[in-house]
C-alpha cells in the first residue's frame, strides 16, 4: 500500500518511529539537513549506530535514518554523509552505495521507462507479499526517490534508492558499485558498466517487453510510417506534415534526453542505417511521460517513448517496405513481430545482492509480478490468444506477394488453423542453426510447465514452423519442419515425455508462407524463421 510523499517535517516524525538502541553517548552539536535541502534540525549527539542518528533537539529526542540526512558539525561521526557527499551523489546517479548483503538498504539505477514506470509497481507489490507498507520519498538526486518498505510492526525492512536516470546511467552505477541492479531498455553491451560483456550472463533478467513507438497528437490523421519516413522525421528533413499527406502543419520533435536507451536503440535500429543523426533542434526531455503528455498537446507534435507509456499521445503503426502494417499491440510485442518490439532488463553482476534486493528481483520476474506488469501498462510475459481471423492481412499479403507460393499448401494451413487460436508465445532461433535463443529457450521451457500442469487439458497444441523466403520452396519447409520438432524436443526434455502425453502435440511445417515481415530486409528475414504456437479443441 503506498502512503504517499512524506511531507518536509514528517521525515522526522516517521524516522523518529524507527528508533534504534543508543550507542555510546556522544553528546556534541551537529546540523542534519533532509536530502531535498527543504528540512534541517540542530541538536546535541546522542549516539549514532551506523544507520540512523539520535539527537537531542528542542523538538526532544528523535531518530533520523542516516540516509535520508546529510551530517554538518563537530559531532558528525566519521564517514557520515555530509552535504558535499550528497552533491556528488546527486550527480552521480543513485542516491547512496550499496552495503553490505545482509541488510535491506540497496539502490538500483537506469532506465526512466522502468525506474519511473514499473519500478514503484513492483516494490509496492513486493511489500504487499510480505504483508507491509511503502513509503515513497524524495531522494538526493533530481530524478532519484527512495521506497521504504516497512512491516506492520513499524519495522523498515527494506529502503530501495531508484535512480531513474537513463541506461547508460544504471551500467556506469552498477559497474561503480554505486547500484546493485541497472535498470535497462536494451540489451548490454560489451564496456556497459566497466566491465565484460553482461549479456547473456547469469545476471541478465528479462523483467518485461515493450516497444519503441512514434506517438503524435490523437487528432493527427497519420496513421502509419516507413523506416525510412520516421528516419527523416526525427533528423528533421520532414518538416511539415503534408509531406506525409496531413495537413499542413509544422513537424515539432520531441526525444528523450541523451543517455536514453530507447533512443540508443532506436538510433541503431532505424537512423545509422540510413545514414541520419536525431535533429539538433529537438526538444529533449528525460521523463517519457511528460514527453507523450506534450505530443498529445501539440498538433505537429511527434515524439519517440515507449508503448508503456503512450499515455493520451496515438501511437503510429510502422509500414514496412513491403506494405505489411505492423501495430504496436500486446500481442504483436510478445510476438515481437512489431518491428520495433524489445525487451527491459534487469542486470546485476557477480556480486552478492543484498538479501532483500534478491528477494526484489525474485519477485519482479515471478508470475505473481505479470498483472502488475500488466496493468502498469507494459507488456507481460503472459501468454495471449488470436484466432485466425485477426492474421487476415498477413494471409492477404501472402496471397498478394510475388514470391514463390504454394495455393494447396495455404489451403492445408487454412483448413488446420481456422478453428485454432495463436498463442503470443512465438518462438525463434539462433542465425542458421535449429538452436533456440536464450529468450525463446526460457519460454519454450515454462510453456512445457504449463502443459505439465495441466493448462492445455482436452487441448491439441500445434507446433507451426515457417522460414523467410531465401532459397527452394520445399527445403524451406523442411528447415522450418526441423525447427518445429526441435521446440518438441525442448519440451520433452524440460518436463520428460510422460507429463506431456495427454495433450496431443502435432508438427506442422508452412516453410515461407504468410511472412510477418518483408524478407527484402535481414531484419524482416529475422522475424520470418519462427514457429507459432497453435491451440485447439481437440479433435476426435
Amino acid at each position: 500500500m503506498r502512503r504517499g510523499i512524506w511531507g518536509n517535517l514528517s521525515w522526522l516524525a516517521a524516522a523518529g518511529a524507527l528508533m534504534v538502541s543508543a550507542g555510546q553517548a556522544l553528546a556534541d552539536p551537529v546540523t542534519l539537513t533532509s536530502l531535498d535541502g527543504a528540512t534541517t534540525v540542530s541538536g546535541e549527539l546522542i549516539s549514532f549506530d551506523g544507520e540512523a542518528y539520535t539527537v537531542q533537539t528542542s523538538l526532544g529526542v528523535i531518530s533520523v535514518a542516516a540516509t535520508q540526512v546529510t551530517c554538518a558539525g563537530a559531532g558528525c561521526p566519521a564517514g557520515a554523509p555530509s552535504a558535499a557527499a550528497d552533491g556528488a551523489a546527486a550527480t552521480g546517479g543513485a542516491a547512496s552505495a550499496p552495503v553490505a548483503p545482509d541488510t535491506g538498504i540497496f539502490a538500483v539505477a537506469g532506465s526512466n521507462v522502468i525506474g519511473n514506470g514499473l519500478m514503484p509497481v513492483l516494490i509496492e507489490g513486493y511489500a504487499d507479499r510480505i504483508g507491509a507498507d511503502t513509503v515513497r520519498q524524495v531522494g538526493a538526486a533530481q530524478h532519484s526517490r527512495v521506497y521504504r518498505v516497512i512491516d506492520k510492526a513499524g519495522t523498515e525492512v527494506a529502503a530501495v534508492t531508484v535512480a531513474a536516470e537513463g541506461t547508460a546511467a544504471g551500467f556506469q552505477a552498477l559497474g561503480s558499485g554505486s547500484a546493485v541492479l541497472a535498470l535497462a531498455s536494451r540489451r548490454a553491451e560489451p564496456g556497459d558498466a566497466g566491465a565484460p560483456d553482461l549479456s547473456g550472463g547469469a545476471g541478465e533478467n528479462i523483467l518485461a517487453l515493450d516497444g519503441l513507438v512514434a506517438v503524435v497528437h490523437p487528432e493527427n490523421p497519420v496513421r502509419a510510417l516507413t523506416p525510412d519516413q520516421l528516419a527523416a522525421v526525427f533528423a528533421g528533413r520532414i518538416t511539415s506534415w503534408s509531406q506525409l499527406g496531413g495537413p499542413d502543419r509544422p513537424v515539432t520533435v520531441y526525444l528523450p534526453a541523451e543517455g536514453s536507451g530507447t533512443l540508443d536503440l532506436f538510433t541503431r535500429l532505424v537512423m545509422q542505417p540510413r545514414g541520419m543523426e536525431m535533429a539538433a533542434a529537438a526538444e529533449r526531455l528525460v521523463d517519457h511521460a511528460d514527453l507523450s503528455d506534450l505530443v498529445a498537446i501539440d498538433p505537429g507534435g511527434i515524439g519517440l517513448t515507449s508503448f508503456a507509456l503512450a499515455r493520451a499521445a496515438r501511437p503510429l503503426a510502422i509500414r514496412q517496405l513491403c506494405g505489411i502494417v505492423s501495430l504496436p499491440t500486446p500481442f504483436s510485442i510478445k510476438a515481437e513481430e512489431y518491428p520495433l518490439a524489445r525487451r527491459l532488463y534487469v542486470y546485476g553482476t557477480n556480486r552478492p545482492l543484498p538479501s532483500q534486493a534478491a528477494a526484489l528481483l525474485d519477485f519482479a520476474l515471478s508470475d505473481a509480478a505479470q498483472p502488475l506488469i500488466a496493468e502498469a501498462g507494459f507488456v507481460d510475459r503472459g501468454i495471449e490468444t488470436q484466432g485466425i481471423d485477426v492474421q487476415g492481412a498477413r494471409i492477404a499479403n501472402s496471397l498478394t506477394s510475388p514470391e514463390e507460393f504454394s495455393l494447396p499448401l495455404i489451403r492445408e494451413m487454412l483448413t488446420e488453423l481456422k478453428d485454432a487460436e495463436r498463442l503470443s508465445l512465438t518462438l525463434r532461433f539462433t542465425a542458421g542453426s535449429s538452436n533456440l535463443e536464450a529468450r525463446s529457450q526460457s519460454e519454450a521451457e515454462r510453456f512445457a510447465r504449463l502443459i505439465a500442469g495441466g493448462g492445455f487439458a482436452g487441448r491439441e497444441i500445434l507446433l507451426v514452423g515457417f522460414t523467410d523466403s531465401v532459397g527452394d520452396f520445399e527445403v524451406n519447409r523442411s528447415l522450418a519442419e526441423r525447427r518445429a520438432q526441435s521446440v518438441l524436443e525442448t519440451l520433452k526434455a524440460t518436463v520428460g515425455e510422460t507429463p506431456l502425453a495427454s495433450v496431443p502435440i502435432l508438427v506442422q511445417s508452412y516453410g515461407e508462407l504468410t511472412p510477418v515481415g518483408c524478407n527484402e530486409t535481414a531484419e524482416g528475414r529475422e522475424l520470418n524463421r519462427r514457429v507459432e504456437v497453435w491451440v485447439r479443441d481437440r479433435r476426435s
